[in-house]
């Protein structure tokens, strides 16, 4: 995946996550020279609300809720940025504590913004000790993209209102009003506003606090508070501690980084030193010329995004480890499961109170609809960060989500692998190599191409199983129970005559010939158009039977030259195949005219079969049944097609079947055994 083509974060459309200082105004939350932004904590919605409400009001200075204590670290840490760090000290018990700097996080964007476009940014909170984990429970901070930031705001506060409080809070509002008044006393003009970004439980209270401490106009007396605090080391954030410490996705924080325009092109170590210098000291300067800040903002695209929000990026996520997914297996979700998978995701987060789903319910969903294949994918996607470096000039540190929280859930993946145990009387010798680069690829010329013997006889076999499957259900369907009368005909029907054994009826059953039986079989894993652009599928054969005990055969599949395993073997995966016998009785099946009124490739290999099969029953395994139009061509041939979707056979016996590989020619299927294991 290219920088170009990597997701970035685009809220709904139209933007729903912009306040105007009106509409802070009607939510109680803006004072003359003063408006008051509530946001939550480790949210990419709220941060995302940060940007778009210093764009609309440019604020003269910024009030961010960190302490004064942690000013420096923070923005050195904010300066880091795209790469990550963790500011640790030490409580007053000498307990560890923690804080991760990332970039969808609303405090750390109102401060890394303020310092790009030279507003002046003020830390406000008090240091404490010890603040206690409470969890209000409000409304998912994914309904601002449909209800709007205004609407979002004002059922989230009213909520808050009933939530419960503890000591620590009054402590630190009255220092959060404190140091926001004296900046409002501060500021040259009366038409400067300071905007103050805090959380959303704290925010009706500080609006009321400054709004006394402005009232009462005499000379505020400093609220006694920790100004330092000493111990406080900046680290980088290892890479391992990053898939599970961050508050979003790191997928998340990668397509927010790339939305805001500042992140490098290259995505494999820091940014320029001199970057992050000037970040800071051109800080006070005049503002530097930004198109955010534009006085007439960009016209919006008329075309509507398809995914826009958190929700287009998770399905974005999902879709980035279908690839990964079927590059590892060789097996295809359909792009329906994916939204039937997030849809599974929304209604199991919305049990447990939310909105959209975090990592473990998306994983979990994964999981469902897939196998633990596609679920390890999805997490390694999710939580996969672009910007990292092996050379920080800060120590990594690393973290465990147990550092962080007390309550942690936790999921194992089973992927399905190979495995195979030490035995004492068996070694199993590693597999050959190359002497160098395209060594095994040269050895073919295309004009001896053969098989593997033991796969073309598992697909003789399974051949050989779905005629038996299908003559069984074919006469199941022929067959009728009727009460004995004066004949028993093919015999007693037991289960019928016990279930009817209060009337003291016996029923008979009786089998009515099927006229022919099955010949040809198609399998289908995945169609193809003819005249594909980029073809997934563009290997195609006819291959003819050795002898007796096998058929022939015409498939199409990947391109087995593009992975070779062994001298003069390459491995690909099957499309699709027909299997008809006699062997000898079928050539040039894709040279054939024919056959030019098929659409696809799957529709030519039924045709084929149609024309080639000895008998009239054609068996075709496929995701979907033939079109309408190739029904009424096997009538016209004196053919029927008896379609059998592929959910009802064994998936793990298609998996094994779809492999197959490729050999130069005869004398290397003697040796072939060393490089393809079953």
């Amino acid at each position: 995946m290219s920088e170009e083509t990597a997701p970035t974060y685009r809220p709904a459309w139209p933007d729903p996550l912009s306040l105007s200082r009106d509409e802070l105004v009607e939510l109680g939350l803006a004072l003359p020279g003063v408006a008051v932004l509530p946001v939550l904590h480790g949210r990419l919605e709220s941060a995302w609300m940060v940007r778009r409400a210093i764009e609309r009001l440019t604020p003269a200075a910024l009030a961010v809720e960190f302490p004064d204590s942690l000013g420096d670290p923070i923005r050195r840490a904010v300066g880091r940025l795209p790469l990550l760090s963790v500011i640790q000290y030490a409580d007053a018990t000498g307990r560890p504590v923690y804080l991760p700097v990332e970039p969808a996080d609303a405090l750390i964007e109102a401060v890394r913004r303020g310092h790009e476009l030279g507003i002046p940014v003020h830390m406000v909170d008090r240091d404490i000790d010890h603040y206690p984990a409470v969890r209000d429970r409000l409304p998912d901070a994914l309904a601002a993209e449909s209800a709007g930031a205004r609407q979002y705001l004002a059922t989230a506060l009213a909520a808050v209102e009933l939530g419960p409080r503890v000591p620590e809070d009054d402590a630190r509002e009255q220092t959060i009003a404190h140091n926001v008044a004296a900046l409002v006393r501060g500021q040259p003009g009366p038409d400067a506003t300071v905007l103050v970004v805090c959380g959303l439980h704290h925010a009706r209270a500080v609006v009321r606090l400054v709004a006394e401490l402005l009232a009462g106009g005499e000379r505020l007396a400093t609220p006694l508070r920790r100004v330092k605090r000493e111990g406080v080391t900046l680290h980088h954030l290892a890479e391992p501690s990053s898939r599970e410490v961050l508050a979003e996705l790191p997928f998340v924080n990668a397509a927010y980084e790339r939305s805001r325009g500042t992140a490098p092109p290259s995505a494999q170590g820091p940014a320029h030193t001199a970057t992050v210098v000037d970040l800071f000291t051109k800080a006070r300067q005049s503002p530097r010329v930004d198109p955010f800040r534009t006085a007439a903002p960009p016209e919006p695209s008329e075309e509507r995004p398809r995914a826009t929000g958190r929700m287009g990026l998770l399905l974005a996520l999902c879709q980035q480890a279908r690839v990964r997914y079927r590059d590892q297996t060789g097996e295809t979700l359909r792009p329906g499961a994916l939204v039937s998978l997030l849809r599974y995701a929304s209604r199991y987060a919305w049990l447990e109170g939310g909105l959209g789903p975090d990592l473990y319910q998306l994983v979990i969903a994964a999981r469902g609809f897939a196998d633990d294949n596609y679920a390890h994918e999805v997490w390694e996607v999710a939580t996969h960060y672009p910007w990292q470096t092996t050379r920080p000039e800060f120590a990594p540190l690393e973290l465990g989500l147990r550092d962080l929280h007390e309550h942690v859930r936790t999921i194992r993946f089973h992927p399905k692998v190979l495995q195979r145990r030490h035995r004492l009387m068996r070694v199993i010798r590693p597999r050959p190599q190359e002497r160098r680069t395209g060594e095994w690829a040269e050895q073919f010329d295309g004009d001896n191409l053969c098989s593997y013997p033991p796969e073309d006889l598992a697909l003789e076999h399974y051949g050989a199983f779905l005629r038996k499957r299908t003559e069984r259900l074919q006469a199941a369907s022929q067959t009728t129970v009727e009460p004995f009368s004066t004949s028993l005909y093919d015999g007693i029907d037991v289960r019928e005559t016990l279930r009817n054994w209060h009337a003291r009826t016996l029923y008979v059953r009786r089998e009515r010939p099927v006229r022919g039986k099955p010949g040809a079989v198609v399998v289908i894993f995945e169609d193809e158009p003819l005249d594909a652009v980029e073809p997934r599928f563009p290997w195609h054969m006819t291959w003819q039977g050795e002898h007796d005990e096998e058929g022939d055969m015409a498939l199409y599949a990947t391109d087995p030259f593009a992975r070779v395993v062994g001298p003069g073997i390459g491995k690909a995966h099957y499309g699709g195949f027909l299997l008809n016998r006699p062997p000898g009785t079928m050539f040039g099946v894709w040279e054939d005219p024919f056959f030019r009124e098929a659409r696809s490739k799957a529709e030519l290999l039924l045709l084929a079969a149609l024309d080639h099969s000895p008998e009239r029953l054609v068996v075709y395994v496929a995701p979907s049944p033939p079109r309408q139009a190739l029904r009424q061509a096997a009538q016209r041939m004196d053919r029927k097609i008896v379609h059998v979707p592929l959910g009802q056979l064994s998936p793990v016996t298609l998996k094994r079947l779809r492999v197959f590989h490729v050999l130069s020619d005869r004398a290397t299927r003697t040796g072939a055994r060393a490089y393809i294991r079953d």
